[in-house]
């Protein structure tokens, strides 16, 4: 998890602030390059993207943050492609259960985007 720890943007200013918990573990928070704030979830009774959960992959290479809570499968997936000891710049990619029930959540997609790579700001 130390490698993901930090302050990361995208092209348009979305900022991710990784924070760690325990080794497999992180909090993180998604700002608005638009607003410099975070974003209200619609779909979350317009929760905040405050201190979301994350965790880190089975092989260590990737970092899957709840969007919505309590388990319900709708994930922003940061990827370290080149898998270095300190990444660099992360790969971004929304995932969520394949269920007709789920299928009203890539309406929301759209709040999280563009999904450009994220670059490291600080550590």
């Amino acid at each position: 998890m130390n490698r993901f720890i930090g302050i990361w943007q995208n092209e348009i200013g979305n900022k991710l602030l990784i924070k760690k918990i325990d080794e497999k573990k992180a909090s993180v928070t998604f700002i608005s390059g638009k607003t410099n704030e975070p974003i209200g979830r619609p779909y979350a009774d317009n929760k905040l993207t405050i201190d979301m959960n994350a965790e880190l992959d089975y092989y260590g290479s990737s970092v899957e943050v709840e969007l919505w809570e309590k388990g319900k499968g709708f994930m922003l997936c940061l990827i370290d492609n080149d898998y270095k000891q300190k990444a660099e710049e992360l790969s971004v990619g929304i995932s969520r259960i394949v269920d007709e029930k789920f299928d009203f959540l890539v309406n929301y997609y759209h709040l999280f985007e563009p999904l450009s790579s994220y670059k490291r700001v600080k550590m």
